[in-house]
């Protein structure tokens, strides 16, 4: 069974305990598309246990510069299903669930109630806003990312342990600026996904500072920033 993993086991602060860890994990990402994607691919090949892939959308010609888990023969089919088909062949030991649902207030229970980490997917204010809420409500790891440009930024918010996007004064409503805008260069995805990536296996294992980290894929730069818990926050100051 582990030698699938055996060069991440290897590795001394996954090893041994750190892999069964992951393989007992449920984790939901919201939106399979840029950064989504790519923390798909990751999180199947390094094997949590459970997957949920959530998304509404399909894909388009513009999507396949940057969205991984595409080709051309999937232009017009929902994403979930086209990236279920590509993550079932990398590995057939994750237990993969797509979803091809947009995540609302009235169906996020039910769509991420079981899951223990929420992996932002994510390209609008709201849909972040809402993940922040109900993972706080419900205390569940959500693992927070955003990209424009060439830059990007990414948290391990940990309920009752570090700052939400509240209290660190993210936008947490409305719709953000679309990439078509602004630009993005494909590979600042890649980047962010791979913090993610790393910031939810090292909150499985108790490894996260309260500190979000703010890259340049352009620039070459990394920088973690210190955070703190808002005891005024109206999302996760007055709990204990």
């Amino acid at each position: 069974m582990f030698e699938r993993y055996l060069t991440q086991i290897a590795f001394a602060k996954l090893f041994p305990d750190g892999q069964r860890k992951l393989m007992q994990t449920t984790v939901g990402i919201v939106g399979v598309g840029g950064t989504g994607s790519h923390i798909s691919d990751l999180i199947v090949r390094m094997g949590f246990g459970k997957v949920k892939i959530v998304d509404h959308d399909t894909v388009e010609i513009s999507n396949l510069n940057r969205q991984s888990l595409y080709d051309e023969y999937d232009i017009g089919r929902p994403k979930v299903l086209a990236a279920y088909e590509k993550l079932i062949k990398i590995n057939r030991e994750v237990k993969i669930i797509p979803i091809n649902k947009k995540v609302t207030e009235e169906n996020v229970d039910e769509i991420l109630g079981d899951v223990d980490i929420i992996m932002d997917g994510t390209d609008s204010f709201g849909a972040r806003g809402l993940l922040n809420r109900f993972s706080i409500e419900r205390e569940k790891i959500f693992i927070f990312s955003a990209v424009e440009g060439s830059a990007g930024m990414a948290k391990a918010i940990i309920p009752k342990k570090t700052a939400c996007l509240e209290c660190i004064g993210y936008p947490t409503y409305g719709d953000s600026v679309p990439c078509s805008v602004n630009g993005l260069i494909p590979n600042v995805v890649e980047m962010a996904a791979a913090i993610s990536v790393t910031l939810a296996v090292k909150s499985l294992l108790d490894y996260v500072e309260d500190e979000i980290v703010v890259f340049d894929s352009w620039d070459l730069s990394l920088e973690k920033v210190k955070t703190k818990i808002n005891p005024s926050c109206k999302i996760c100051g007055h709990r204990k």
